[in-house]
């Protein structure tokens, strides 16, 4: 009797132990509708080049972090929302210590029940202090704590949440910032050309300290230099020099928050030629230079960078679920005849219980003459007062 009651006595402990040790960190797979996401929460710490076909949202729940993309430099605060598009070579820097962002990977592969050639949109999202407490960017918040609530549980309700978040997520996504083809596809990618794209990957990081070529990828893909060439433009957005710089610049940025190694050894040891070319493609990525960098560095960013993705936030940090409720929090609905906070507008026209207004933004709900016209606000910045 007593080993069955310690028996007991262990599972709840270790159910205890393991709940404390979960981690905000959850991928999510329907493959028969294309819904592929990687979510997690984790500190930013020093620069980090990242590459991958996926599309990225990065919500900051804390601090201020720098993110690097298509050749702009942003400064995120909390509750701003970046979309970083497939393809695309990103890096971000934590400007203020202990900085945490959210990041939700989404396979565009989802997007090709909508679109042709969905590996080539580009979407411009990304809020500022004039659009961050906007309705669109609450909305996308709310969406993506809901996702992460959603992702934890394993009950039919809260697998509907996600599914529920996700499409609602990606319909503003599609809705309120309307993608761009950017370039059309050049020849469908059969599973051949697939996997010599990911051998010669594989082999670039390896190797990407040693002098690398077109002709040794050449030998290492099956197909001749000027296919490879073809092959990356068209598949990775990028030609093979500029994703060889990428993949060594990443390695670099390690060292330099890492070590207390020379510039010019680190940039020697990362397959650089010299230091000039080092400091030139360090500058022109992330606009400062090897030296700048590593007076930025402080010993948060220097643990964050060890732990990199390695260790995600618990799910029971006060701070960080705190913020996810907030973020999940319902809004309150005015009640009839309060005072609405919108851009300068004036009414048009009123008939037949609506109103229209000048401009691209409208109403949720307003009170007017005592009756309540329904509709759907875009924006939170000046008033309009009625009777």
């Amino acid at each position: 009797m007593d080993s069955q009651i310690h028996a007991i006595l262990w599972v709840i402990m270790m159910k205890g132990v393991r709940k404390a040790m979960e981690q905000l960190h959850y991928n999510y797979s329907r493959k028969n509708i294309n819904i592929e996401t990687d979510q997690s929460v984790y500190r930013i710490g020093s620069y980090h080049y990242n590459w991958h076909q996926d599309l990225e949202f990065l919500l900051v729940l804390k601090g201020e972090i720098e993110v690097c993309s298509e050749n702009v430099n942003r400064i995120l605060q909390e509750d701003d929302l970046i979309l970083i598009n497939s393809n695309s070579g990103h890096a971000t820097f934590s400007r203020e210590s202990g900085s945490i962002a959210m990041v939700l990977h989404v396979n565009p592969a989802f997007l090709k029940d909508y679109y042709e050639d969905a590996e080539y949109l580009h979407f411009q999202l990304c809020s500022d202090p004039a659009t961050r407490q906007g309705e669109i960017f609450r909305l996308m918040r709310k969406n993506l704590a809901d996702m992460m609530f959603g992702a934890r549980g394993e009950d039919s309700q809260q697998k509907l949440l996600f599914d529920y978040s996700f499409y609602n997520l990606m319909h503003l996504l599609i809705s309120e910032f309307p993608p761009k083809r950017i370039q059309s596809a050049a020849f469908h990618l059969s599973q051949k050309k697939l996997d010599a794209i990911d051998r010669m990957i594989r082999y670039i990081n390896r190797n990407y300290s040693r002098r690398i070529g077109l002709d040794m990828l050449a030998k290492e893909s099956g197909y001749n230099p000027s296919y490879v060439s073809q092959l990356f433009k068209t598949y990775l957005g990028i030609n093979f020099y500029d994703y060889l710089t990428r993949i060594r610049l990443r390695e670099a940025t390690r060292a330099l928050s890492r070590s207390d190694a020379k510039i010019l050894d680190i940039a020697m040891e990362h397959g650089f030629a010299d230091l000039k070319s080092f400091n030139a493609a360090f500058k022109e990525s992330f606009h400062k230079s090897p030296t700048e960098y590593r007076r930025q560095l402080s010993a948060d960013h220097a643990l964050s960078d060890l732990e990199f993705k390695k260790t995600f936030i618990s799910v029971d940090d006060p701070y960080v679920c705190r913020k996810l409720e907030q973020y999940r929090e319902k809004r309150k609905e005015n009640p009839a005849g309060a005072t609405w906070v919108l851009p300068v507008m004036q009414p048009e026209s009123i008939s037949s219980g609506c109103i229209s207004l000048r401009g691209n933004l409208y109403l949720k709900r307003i009170s007017l003459a005592g009756k309540l016209i329904h509709g759907r606000r875009r924006d939170e910045n000046a008033v309009i007062r009625w009777g």
